[in-house]
């Protein structure tokens, strides 16, 4: 039980880590902005706060990714068509991905193998979206 609640505790870590990054990203961090509840003093750099309502959904779909833990509270999690109301570019995706695995490695010395784990559904989701979205190597 105890490997569990670290596991949780790593994933909350890891997105609270790449939110704080992406939500101010010059390359991705538009598309955060669009949900933030509240600004800062600097439109493009909102405070982690404005995005309080979104990054417990996102731990939860992360926890049901890599432990199986499931949540009513956001009901089920439909992640193409949110995204896909954001036009994505396959750039865009690839930057989403750098920063990720970046955090990721950051983390990796809490638990490697359940980071390794991270990195295969990571990578999962990855082929999942280029797929969906008709991105390939050559965009």
């Amino acid at each position: 039980m105890a490997d569990h609640s670290l596991k949780e505790s790593l994933i909350e870590s890891i997105v609270t880590s790449f939110y704080k990054q992406a939500t101010v990203d010059i390359l991705i961090g538009y598309h955060f902005r669009k949900i933030a509840t509240i600004q800062g003093e600097h439109a493009l750099r909102p405070p982690y706060e404005a995005f309080s309502h979104h990054i417990p959904r996102i731990i939860a779909f992360w926890q049901l990714q890599l432990l199986g833990k499931t949540s009513f509270e956001f009901g089920e999690f439909k992640i193409f068509p949110i995204h896909d109301a954001l036009h994505i570019r396959s750039g865009e995706l690839d930057r989403w991905l750098v920063l990720f695995k970046k955090v990721l490695n950051q983390h990796e010395n809490q638990n490697p193998e359940f980071i390794q784990l991270f990195r295969e559904k990571l990578n999962h989701f990855e082929l999942k979206f280029k797929k969906h979205y008709g991105f390939n190597s050559c965009d």
